[in-house]
């Protein structure tokens, strides 16, 4: 191993059994996650056994593939694919959560993972928001740890009436009574996970309370579908992975006319219907709906409810790229919000401004035609007029540096040219 491999970090994390280490193969040049038995008592040596065999069987995205196995006297390691990313705890512990649109993309990848180790006999038995890894750019969801997966078989053969393993706060009735399970007990685990990724917190003891209540981002439906995961009775529970999967997808309604949703839909609703569009579709639309809407942001804005800071920020970095054929008064609105939203808005005690309405922004810039661009050129030098550059942090002279560099680029660029330009100059100067 010593010849082959290169170790990065010792100490990765933490697994279910055992430490993670990181390594460079040297060999095929990828890095590989070297999961290391703790404990050596003949139980654990056999659930880490099972666990290389259970990886073995599975072959899925979502899923870490395994490389070797690694079975001693005194050692045993298995080499798997290495996730980059963190786990999903660190995004739920952070000061905003996620949205709404990024939990329905990893927990349909999450609950596809586990529809293909049910598939193969397997339950997880351990789902919660320390293994699952959500990657650098949040676009994927990788589930880990299977380290105390069981198929029926293992169940008899390492367990004794009343044994109980997993992650209690996460476990299904049946799990914590030291029951005979099935797939079902992993999607109690996942409405659990769910709920907390939404909300920042456990549900609490007693009657359920409904997410959608407190945020206008998430459906009602979602609500249920949690509900359903956490029926006390599993053969009234939700039955697949595979209808949980149905069921998030197909939570927002995007097949009601914008028209109807104008006058008594949810917030979420109208998010969902507004990414279906264009800028060009959203032109087309009626001007008494496209007003609907600007005043729609008005009102959001003039209410700023802590709760609806994120659904506010979607729907912000939505109108931005649709409405840049609107009136040079409407779109001005939108495009001040989006500055502030974007890059000063605060949404927690240490998380400032909103990339994805910072990249609408950029968007518009680029695509923008001679009246939005003098539109959102104006708003940009006003909202940097007072500013001290060089008091402002990386992050925020580098998504400045973008903005300003489509407006420069766009070939609508005439008017306000030399004042972008020295605007770009400064903020270059404050960089370095």
């Amino acid at each position: 191993m010593k010849d082959r491999y290169e170790t990065i970090d010792d100490v990765h994390g933490e697994g279910g059994f055992g430490k993670i280490s990181k390594y460079r193969d040297k060999e095929l040049d990828r890095f590989v996650a070297v999961k290391e038995l703790r404990m050596l008592d003949d139980d654990a040596k056999e659930r880490f056994r099972r666990e290389a065999k259970a990886l073995a069987r599975m072959n899925h995205p979502n899923i870490p593939a395994i490389y070797d196995v690694e079975f001693g006297p005194d050692k045993m390691r298995i080499f798997f694919a290495f996730v980059e990313g963190k786990p999903l705890r660190e995004m739920i512990a952070a000061p905003v959560i996620p949205t709404m649109d990024k939990a329905r993309r990893w927990f349909t990848q999450v609950a596809a993972a586990l529809e293909h180790a049910h598939f193969q006999g397997i339950i997880h038995r351990d789902v919660k928001p320390d293994n699952i890894i959500i990657s650098p750019n949040e676009e994927n969801a990788t589930l880990v740890d299977f380290g105390i997966a069981l198929t029926a078989d293992d169940v008899k053969k390492l367990t004794k009436s009343g044994y109980v393993i997993g992650t209690p706060a996460y476990m299904s009735p049946e799990q914590a009574n030291g029951e005979t399970l099935d797939g079902r007990s992993d999607l109690w685990s996942i409405g659990i996970t769910l709920y907390e990724t939404l909300c920042g917190h456990l549900p609490r003891p007693g009657a359920y309370q409904a997410l959608s209540d407190a945020n206008e981002a998430i459906p009602p439906a979602v609500d249920n579908l949690i509900k359903d995961c956490l029926v006390q009775d599993r053969l009234s529970r939700i039955p697949s992975a595979s209808e949980f999967i149905k069921r998030l997808r197909s939570a927002f309604r995007t097949d009601v006319p914008l028209s109807t949703l104008l006058t008594d839909a949810r917030l979420h609703e109208l998010i969902a219907a507004l990414r279906q569009l264009s800028a060009e579709e959203f032109a087309a639309r009626p001007r008494g709906q496209r007003l609907l809407l600007v005043n729609r942001l008005k009102d959001l804005l003039r209410i700023n409810k802590p709760d609806l800071l994120t659904a506010t920020a979607q729907f912000i970095a939505l109108l931005v790229r649709l409405s840049r054929f609107e009136t040079p008064n409407d779109y001005e609105t939108v495009v001040s919000s989006a500055l502030e939203w974007g890059f000063d808005k605060s949404y927690g005690p240490a998380w400032q401004g909103d990339e994805d309405i910072r990249d609408g922004l950029v968007e518009a810039a680029k695509a923008a035609n001679k009246t939005a661009h003098q539109v959102i050129s104006n708003a940009v030098l006003g909202f940097l007029d007072p500013k001290n550059l060089t008091s402002l942090s990386r992050w925020y002279l580098h998504s400045l540096r973008l903005l300003v560099t489509s407006l420069l680029a766009n070939t609508n660029c005439e008017e306000k040219a030399e004042e972008l330009a020295q605007v770009y100059d400064k903020i270059n100067e404050a960089s370095h």
